[in-house]
């Protein structure tokens, strides 16, 4: 599934590269998509117009829209489903918030959207609206969120700060609703402007991020305190990473810079390998070395 300034989800076929479905819904761009992990043919979406919206790609139908009262008052940036809980996931934005919504009390109507069929009775799917999270705060970070993921139980989010933050929602019921307790923060440099995605591996073990001088930053994400894995850069990369990805042996690192070129690089499992401040960087199963590519990075 893509999505962007258009408002409008495509459904790509990655066999024919063929258009299946195009879901139309949000009145304006789309910042950020994640897709079901049990259910796949669910969809969240996060729009510049402050709502989510559930969708069932298999029928085309927005089942459920996240929104209004107590939904964000800005754009929303980032969202990401629990790992373990199939009716919850966690929301950022703009007006500097993380929303924590839960719908397990829409298990039945969410489930019942892929065998909906259209009637003469009946042209549209009843989409329903939720407005109301289980938890919100705004005492995190002072500016934008524009990335968010859970760890487990707990949160990561980032905002213009030069941070990452671990935290988790307090669940003591003596004290406010949005009080929350950090756990512990990654630091690093040069990371002052929005829309800088950081990424977790599938098993939850290591932490990419990048910056906006071209550097590439990588963390065992759950040593407390942080520690600093590698930091990767190029001599040809100089503007802002935009956004990383992490294979699911840990063995490859991707970034899409704001030039709109992807650089890789691959673990090498012999040779030793310095990061930028002459330190040894060693991953779980050795150094990162550039992969055999035209656009590649190489860690230092």
């Amino acid at each position: 599934a893509v999505a962007g300034l258009t408002g409008l989800i495509k459904i790509l076929d990655l066999q024919t590269g063929e258009m299946i479905k195009c879901l139309a819904g949000h009145g304006n761009s789309i910042n950020d998509l994640k897709i079901h992990s049990t259910y796949p043919n669910l969809i969240l979406s996060a729009s510049k117009d402050e709502s989510v919206r559930l969708w069932n790609i298999t029928t085309g139908v927005s089942v459920l829209i996240f929104a209004g009262a107590r939904g964000h008052r800005n754009e929303v940036l980032s969202v990401d489903f629990h790992p373990t809980d199939p009716w919850k996931f966690v929301s950022c934005g703009m007006d500097n918030t993380i929303k924590i919504w839960r719908f397990a009390e829409m298990e039945t109507h969410i489930l019942s959207s892929s065998s909906w069929a259209p009637s003469a009775t009946k042209m549209s799917f009843p989409t329903k609206y939720q407005q109301h999270p289980e938890f919100s705060t705004h005492t995190v970070h002072q500016n934008y969120v524009d990335c968010v993921r859970w760890l487990g139980n707990l949160v990561l989010s980032k905002s213009v700060d030069d941070r990452i933050v671990l935290w988790r929602p307090e669940d003591d019921t003596t004290r406010l609703k949005e009080s929350v307790r950090v756990v512990q923060e990654y630091k690093f440099a040069d990371a002052d402007i929005w829309f800088m995605r950081f990424a977790l591996d599938f098993h939850m073990n290591l932490l990419a991020v990048g910056n906006r001088m071209g550097k590439v930053f990588l963390w065992e994400a759950n040593t407390c305190p942080p520690r600093l894995v590698a930091k990767l850069s190029h001599p040809s990369l100089r503007l802002p990473i935009r956004q990383t990805a992490i294979s699911h042996d840990n063995n490859t690192v991707l970034c899409c810079c704001e030039d709109g070129s992807v650089v890789r690089w691959d673990r090498n499992q012999e040779e030793d390998v310095t990061n930028i401040d002459g330190e040894e960087a060693h991953g779980a199963a050795g150094p990162l070395r550039p992969a055999p590519a035209t656009n590649r990075g190489r860690s230092e």
